[in-house]
């Protein structure tokens, strides 16, 4: 891989990880019509819009290191958790507690959990005769 490869994709995982991680710190970037008020469409736009960044950075630098997902439940599974995590955040940030978004955010924890299990099945069944 060239150098100029690298620098880009460099750049664009540090520019995606800061992009997702900026509500957390309350900064609002590329979205000029949105404020960072408690709505609840708006925190779910911001959840969604900050786990799709995060993850696109995590798959970039992993890129970088040359490391590739085992399995095809991997990117789900990244996915997921990082929906859970600024799920969790920007809600608590927010106060936002009303039961039906905690209700979702428990699901999708539950089905990363279930990704996680078959991701490892998918690798075990990968590397059962490599040795």
């Amino acid at each position: 891989m060239d150098l100029g490869t690298r620098l880009f994709v460099g750049g664009l995982a540090l520019a995606l990880g800061l992009t997702a991680c900026a509500p957390l710190v309350g900064i609002n970037v590329l979205l000029y019509n949105m404020s960072l008020t408690n709505e609840p469409v708006a925190t779910n736009f911001l959840v969604i819009r900050c786990a799709t960044f995060a993850t696109l950075a995590f798959f970039s630098v992993n890129f970088l290191r040359r490391k590739r997902p085992l399995s095809s439940v991997a990117p789900m599974l990244v996915f997921c958790n990082f929906t859970v995590f600024f799920g969790a955040v920007i809600m608590i940030q927010r106060a936002q507690y009303d039961v039906l978004p905690w209700v979702v955010l428990t699901m999708i924890g539950g089905l990363a959990f279930f990704l996680y299990r078959e991701n490892r099945a998918e690798n075990s069944v990968i590397f059962r005769d490599s040795w």
